[in-house]
Parts: structure tokens; sequence; C-alpha cells
């Protein structure tokens, strides 16, 4: 089990923005110290934890700027964001299309 000076240590790592050597010092233990807890097993499960629910916040503001960027002036961006949108919900373009018994090929020269 974690102690609270490690669980503190995350938190800063991860909302903090400091480096470690600042989260060392408010935390009056040395950088060493907060090396060998990120060797660890606990305490790196821990970190990846809040890591992966600090980006799920992250995710959904990223969500949404991408959709208000459907409604930009450039079509160049509203097709980027549209393209990047579907390609996330795993919609893929086909290579091959069947038009009433026309056979029409489809060829993305978009790509970067």
């Amino acid at each position: 089990m974690l102690n609270s000076k490690q669980k503190k240590c995350i938190e800063m790592l991860v909302f903090g923005n400091q480096t470690q050597r600042k989260i060392a010092e408010k935390l009056h233990i040395t950088e060493a110290t907060i090396c060998n807890w990120k060797k660890n097993d606990e305490f790196m499960a821990e970190y990846s934890l809040a890591l992966k629910n600090s980006m799920k916040e992250v995710a959904v503001k990223a969500f949404h700027t991408e959709i208000a960027l459907l409604k930009a002036r450039s079509e160049s961006v509203r097709l980027m964001a549209a393209k990047d949108i579907l390609d996330r919900a795993g919609f893929k373009p086909d290579d091959n299309i069947n038009l009433g018994g026309e056979e029409v090929v489809l060829v993305n020269d978009l790509r970067e």
C-alpha cells in the first residue's frame, strides 16, 4: 500500500506541472527517493492509473474542440476534423463501392 507521500507525489507528477526536483523539495524527500518509487510496481500502477484518468478528462475537451472544428471557415480543416472523427469511430473508407452495377474505385490521395 502506498503511503501518503507517495500518493501526493503521484498527484503532483500528474497534475502539478512541476519538476521532480521541486516535488522532492515540497515533500521533504530526495529526488533519488522518487526515482526508487518509480521502480516499484505498485507505485507505477497507481501512477499509470492517474495518468489514464487525467487523459480521459482531456480527451473530452479534445473531442469537443474537434467537433467545433467541423464549423471552421477552412474547408480543409473541416475535412480533416470529419475524417479524424470518423477514423476514431472505426469508420474506414472502402476501397471499392458498387453503385448500380458500376464499380467505382476510391483513391485516397490526401494522405500526408
